[in-house]
C-alpha cells in the first residue's frame, strides 16, 4: 500500500543557511527544507534570500525546480520575477543568484536528496556536460 504523508510547511521551523558580507552587514539565506519528501525520491522546500542576498555559481547532484513566489531573483544576467519556474538539470553551473531589493522568497522541488551545494570546479559527482 502506498503512503501519503501531511506537513504543513509551519511544522518546519526557518533555519539560516549561506551568509555573504556586503557593506559590513552579513546577509543570510534561511530554509525550510525539507518540507516533505519522499526517500529516495523528491524533495520540497522553501527559501528566503535576504534583500540583496548572493550566491556564487553553483550545482546539485540532482534536477531541481525553483518557483519564485516574491520579490526577484537574478540568475546569472537575468532578472526573473514572481512567477517564473527555472527548471535546472542535474550537473548544470549556474550562478550566481542574487536577490532584489526586497528579497527573493522561492520553492525549490528536487528529484531526490539533494547532498547539498558543489562549486563549479567541483566534478566528483558530476556527469560530463557539453
Amino acid at each position: 500500500m502506498g503512503k501519503i504523508e501531511v506537513v504543513h510547511e509551519d511544522a518546519v521551523e526557518w533555519r539560516a543557511g549561506s551568509s555573504y558580507e556586503r557593506d559590513g552587514k552579513v546577509i543570510r539565506t534561511h530554509s525550510r527544507f525539507p518540507i516533505a519528501h519522499l526517500e529516495p525520491g523528491p524533495w520540497l522546500g522553501r527559501v528566503w534570500y535576504e534583500p540583496h542576498m548572493r550566491i556564487e555559481e553553483h550545482w546539485h547532484p540532482c534536477n531541481e525546480i525553483l518557483y519564485i513566489t516574491k520579490g526577484e531573483l537574478t540568475v546569472g544576467e537575468t532578472v526573473y520575477a514572481v512567477g517564473t519556474a527555472l527548471a535546472i538539470e542535474e550537473g548544470t553551473v549556474y550562478g550566481p543568484l542574487i536577490a532584489g531589493p526586497e528579497g527573493a522568497e522561492f520553492l525549490t522541488i528536487r528529484d531526490k536528496h539533494p547532498k547539498g551545494l558543489m562549486k563549479p570546479d567541483d566534478s566528483s559527482d558530476r556527469e560530463s556536460k557539453p
